[in-house]
């Protein structure tokens, strides 16, 4: 058979690699097809690692996200955190803390009798902290003539006022902290009682360069700048509660989510499982003459006669100021097993006391 060049058409032996006439090559031997190139080892690997670190990346958000629903523990940082917090956010609970109430310091004149030589001591503290001029003696009328010492506010005891208040610093925050080692369940809710050891921040100038900087710290209500707090893990959070939230938590094991309903001994039964302050002359006493009075955290009453007052405890003894025009200051000195009292005015001891049980 014959064959035929394709470029011109010259026919050509079977055999012939050329075309005699042209040139062009014949019977070149087809190519064959690309063979397919399997992937390659390293791509697998490639695939393999990106599907890895997917599957990384998922464990290590859903760690995460566990970690973020876990509870708070309950620590010194956790409890630090919540209290600090608690104190910035509540200007009131830290004038307690931060200033003095003992007296109406916001009056131009402070009118002392010569016999009450405790507030005497006191305002002289205030005198050599530059708050207050040296007093002034005055003689009163009446039918028993009677001196008084008349203590003026000075320009820098002006300035360090805070409404009718005299505050020694702007803030202050946990030094120390106790009680995460003593958490306990009521129902639902665990609770703890935190005992905290406060630092002052932000002092007064005053305050700072007062000569009687000890004895002023001891007159804030709190003068060891140490506090007790109810503690609850709500929303996973350790936060500090007051005595109300931790009686609803007894009663409905949860804070927050039923309204607190106060039952018969309800509170004498949390206070046997935490305490929450107050001072020791809280309750019922009788005087030698047979008259009653009662002192609650912030009032004394007489027959039937409530009045404001500020209580400030150092040991036993607690200074009551009462805030009545004309009344005077008084000591009531607590025996250690909690039924006597002495009360004092001035230094001079007035009547005895007898604690009244219910």
């Amino acid at each position: 058979m014959a064959h035929f060049c394709t470029k011109c058409g010259t026919a050509h032996a079977p055999g012939a690699r050329f075309c005699d006439e042209c040139g062009k090559a014949v019977n070149a031997a087809t190519a064959p097809a690309p063979a397919v190139t399997p992937a390659l080892p390293g791509v697998k690997r490639r695939h393999v690692m990106i599907a890895g670190g997917v599957l990384a990346a998922v464990i290590v958000a859903g760690g995460a996200l566990a970690w973020l629903l876990k509870p708070e523990a309950a620590s010194a940082s956790s409890f630090s955190r919540a209290i600090d917090a608690h104190l910035a956010a509540d200007e009131a609970v830290r004038d307690k803390l931060l200033c003095l109430t003992n007296l109406p310091y916001q009056k131009e004149e402070i009118r002392v009798a010569s016999y009450d030589s405790s507030t005497r001591q006191w305002l002289d503290i205030l005198v050599r902290s530059g708050l207050y001029n040296a007093p002034v003696e005055q003689g009163s009328g009446g039918w028993v003539a009677q001196s008084q010492f008349v203590y003026a506010l000075a320009a820098p005891g002006k300035a360090a006022l805070r409404g009718d208040k005299l505050c020694v610093a702007k803030g202050v925050k946990v030094a120390k902290v106790s009680g995460y080692d003593q958490v306990r369940d009521l129902g639902a809710q665990q609770v703890a009682m935190a005992k905290a050891t406060l630092t002052l921040t932000d002092e007064a100038a005053w305050f700072a360069k007062s000569p009687d900087r000890a004895l002023i710290l001891q007159r804030l209500p709190d003068g060891d700048l140490q506090v007790r707090l109810p503690m609850a893990l709500v929303d996973k959070q350790w936060q500090v509660i007051d005595e109300t939230q931790m009686s609803q938590a007894a009663m409905s094991g949860v804070i927050g989510k039923a309204p607190a309903v106060q039952g018969a001994g309800m509170l004498d039964k949390l206070k046997s499982v935490f305490s929450f302050g107050g001072h020791p002359a809280v309750g019922k006493w009788q005087a030698a003459m047979g008259n009653v009075l009662e002192f609650t955290s912030d009032s004394v009453i007489n027959n039937g006669t409530s009045t404001k007052a500020t209580f400030t405890t150092k040991g036993n003894t607690v200074t009551i100021a009462p805030e009545g025009a004309g009344e005077a200051a008084m000591d009531i000195i607590v025996s250690d097993d909690g039924s006597t009292a002495q009360i004092s005015m001035g230094g001079v001891r007035v009547t005895t006391l007898r604690r009244v049980r219910d």
